[in-house]
């Protein structure tokens, strides 16, 4: 039989009392049938133990394990065990030692002589390595390499007795590690030690440690050893033990060893070595699987109990190797909250020398019919209403922190600019792509200096050569250079108004960069009216130069027209923005149509082998529905888009793999207003985009203290849409605004008095 019968009646309540978080799931069918020798891990000199393997931002896998040199013999490992590290391109190796995470440093400090078994948690992009440590007396410090440590010897039980939790911490698995001069879990009450610890994040976000300590005894070994458990709001701590012990025997003292939690389907398990043979008829040492509850407070043995059976490892190669330690110090490697991969510690039989092995694991497979709690590769295989087959066959991923085309953005004000104290005379909008060129940055933006403010669209009919009616009326387009991409200096005009009739005489404005075999080129909004005569009507045209800081040349013409009678575009072809792709020169722009109705604003796409054209505009233009500003940027081979208000569509991510065809990747809230953006592979044409991490935008609703009128101001926004940062804080949402952010949206005159009457009405039937 599997389980003791005696346990079975001492825990045929318990097990009533809590239920089965899964009653069906069987450890076993996650893992292969016989194990391949190439996935062990181990070192030429030194034992190796504990390892844990975590995918670093570098994009390679790091093991953090205990090593200790083969001479000192197995139970070295309380004397003279340290903490490395090794990396591989490979989860399963091999691994190449790299250095030292946690090395001995000396006699004053509570892990001076060893440090062993670690935990490695990963939490918003920092990594916790919980684990052990100890000091001696210095007595080991005088034998050679080649004495091994016994139970027998007093001084081993001297480190023994001295272990203590700690914890280090580190921004990078190839940075450094900070320790601390004091342990995370010290010795309080009826404790001689506290060791080995494990760290799991619950469902409420709170932090379950659970590690052991070992009672008094009157001789200098063999105290009674008790697993507890401890609760803190941070994985630094401070931990709070819960009085409540962690997974205890009705007659066993030492219940279980060498155990790992995590979280499935929301409820806890754990597996663990029953290393007396306690719990069932299999083989001392043998590993089993426990279920808890989803505080992981409240455990009971799996229905499946078994794991692995104790005794012996069969290989693929056919072979077998009988164990003294089967599967200790068991580990996973996770990605995104499954474990993909078991990693375990083996000393085979008569042996002193120790390895780890990484065993690729099977993802489990839920037995309910219902959709699961934890979201598995399974999830979508079954029937899925709409809104969840959106989820999973359209977004890049189900959670937004999870989806590399999702961000949050953070703005922050730009230096270096003067607006006349907000009189409305000056203004700076519409910023072209950043690029970096002679060790600097550079952005082109629209830039109107009049002496007097806007009079405003609706009453174009009184601007002159000298009065302007919009923001951008009488504008040209200025550039400015920086070093951090937040203090910036502006240079001179890049691109003037061209003499009358040429297109633009009016005003140019809304500029965006391309760089083109060697050459540069500023597309621009030509404006040969002011604006808000008939409409913001105008074709782009361009400038080229031979440098970054000009001299600009003006085609003197339209580049890409406004499309034919009755057409979409037959009005006004605005914010132009270049790329490149399969060597030829993509702009998108924006039209907006549909009037006399509801204004639609979609965006389109013409397409040139030249700069300068001519540009051919795409048969399926809009090629996007929605965008009264946009940004594009390469990414992968594909090209993605940040669509900002108005339209059905708005708020959204975008991407076309085609670049014309854009499916939605995310819907996102506070999207910059105006923006472009750094991207260093905008003209690359490599089909390897790799997306943006900031920009510049503007925002139109400056008032100085003394002005009436509104005038525009350009500003830094950053977020990650990159595939080569990872910035868990540009992932959070669920943003929380002050009330008076929403009251100011509050009703109108007319909607007040429409719901008074409706009121009025209601009373007089009653």
């Amino acid at each position: 039989m599997n389980l003791k019968s005696g346990v079975i009646s001492v825990f045929s309540f318990f097990v009533t009392f809590i239920g089965f978080a899964q009653a069906d799931f069987d450890f076993k069918e996650l893992l292969p049938e016989k194990f391949d020798k190439a996935n062990i891990i181990e070192e030429e000199d030194y034992n190796v133990w504990g390892t844990n393997i975590l995918k670093g931002k570098d994009g390679k896998y790091h093991a953090i394990y205990s090593r200790w040199l083969k001479s000192r013999g197995h139970l070295g490992w309380v004397t003279h065990s340290e903490i490395a590290h090794a990396v591989s391109d490979n989860l399963t190796g091999p691994y190449k030692f790299k250095n030292l995470v946690l090395p001995p440093r000396g006699k004053k400090y509570w892990d001076g002589d060893c440090t062993h078994n670690p935990h490695v948690l990963e939490h918003n992009g920092k990594y916790y390595l919980y684990h052990m440590g100890n000091k001696g007396s210095g007595f080991w410090d005088k034998t050679s390499d080649s004495v091994m440590p016994k139970y027998t010897d007093k001084e081993w039980w001297i480190n023994r007795n001295n272990q203590r939790v700690g914890l280090a911490v580190a921004d990078d698995l190839n940075g450094e590690w900070q320790r601390f001069d004091k342990p995370l879990i010290d010795v309080t009450g009826n404790r001689m030690m506290t060791s080995t610890p494990t760290i799991s994040k619950r469902t409420d976000g709170k932090f379950l440690l659970a590690y052991k300590y070992v009672e008094p005894n009157e001789k200098f070994k063999n105290g009674k050893v008790v697993h507890v458990t401890s609760l803190s709001n941070s994985p630094m701590g401070p931990f709070v033990d819960t009085g409540v012990p962690f997974i205890t025997h009705p007659t066993a003292s030492f219940a279980i060893d060498d155990h790992l939690e995590w979280v499935y389907n929301g409820n806890y398990y754990c597996i663990a070595k029953d290393s007396r043979g306690a719990w069932s008829d299999y083989p001392n040492g043998s590993t089993m699987l426990f279920e808890g509850d989803d505080l992981g407070l409240k455990w009971k043995p799996a229905k499946n109990f078994l794991v692995l059976k104790a005794g012996e490892i069969k290989w693929t190669d056919g072979t077998t190797t009988k164990t003294a330690r089967t599967a200790d110090m068991p580990k996973f490697y996770m990605d995104n909250g499954i474990p993909k991969a078991l990693i375990i510690a083996i000393l085979p039989k008569d042996s002193e020398i120790s390895y780890s092995l990484v065993i690729p694991l099977k993802t489990p497979k839920s037995s309910t019919n219902v959709f699961p709690y934890q979201v598995t590769k399974y999830s979508k295989e079954r029937k899925l209403s709409a809104a969840l087959d959106r989820s999973f066959n359209q977004y890049p991923s189900h959670v937004n922190a999870e989806n590399e085309l999702y961000s949050q953005f953070k703005y922050t004000k730009l230096t270096g600019f003067d607006y006349n104290d907000g009189d409305a005379t000056i203004t700076r909008r519409d910023p072209s792509k950043i690029i970096k060129e002679n060790g600097k940055y550079y952005v082109w933006y629209t830039k109107r200096d009049t002496k007097t403010p806007p009079v405003g669209a609706r009453n174009a009919h009184l601007a002159t050569d000298k009065i302007p009616s919009t923001d951008w009326d009488l504008a040209e387009i200025w550039y400015a250079t920086s070093k951090d991409g937040f203090h910036w200096e502006e240079q001179s005009v890049a691109v003037t108004r061209p003499a009358y009739p040429t297109p633009g005489w009016r005003a140019v404005a809304t500029a965006d960069v391309l760089k083109f075999k060697g050459k540069y080129y500023i597309y621009y909004q030509a404006f040969t009216e002011a604006s808000g005569k008939r409409g913001d009507y105008c074709p782009v045209s361009v400038a080229f130069s031979d440098s970054p800081d000009g001299p600009w040349t003006h085609v003197n013409k339209a580049v890409i027209p406004t499309g034919a009678k009755g057409e979409w575009d037959q009005f006004a072809i605005q914010a132009p923005t270049p790329l490149v792709h399969n060597g030829k020169i993509y702009v998108y722009y924006k039209a907006a149509f549909n009037r006399p109705g509801t204004v639609w604003s979609g965006i389109g796409l013409a397409i040139a082998d030249d700069p300068l054209g001519p540009f051919k505009k795409h048969e399926l233009n809009p090629v996007q529905n929605s965008g009264h500003e946009i940004c594009f940027f390469p990414w992968k081979e594909g090209l993605a888009s940040m669509t900002i208000r108005d339209g059905s569509e708005h708020f959204t991510i975008q991407y076309a793999k085609d670049w014309v065809n854009f499916e939605i990747m995310s819907i996102t809230e506070m999207m910059p207003i105006g923006p472009n953006a750094y991207i260093p592979d905008a003209f690359l044409d490599n089909k390897n985009g790799r997306g943006i991490t900031w920009g510049i935008g503007h925002f139109i609703n400056f008032k100085g203290k003394n002005s009436d009128k509104w005038h525009s101001e350009l500003y830094r926004f950053d977020c990650d849409l990159s595939l080569d940062v990872d910035d868990p804080e540009m992932k959070h949402h669920n943003n929380r605004w002050n009330p008076e952010d929403y009251f100011r949206w509050g009703l109108s005159k007319k909607q007040i008095e429409r719901i008074q009457e409706e009121n009025n009405k209601a009373d007089s039937k009653n």
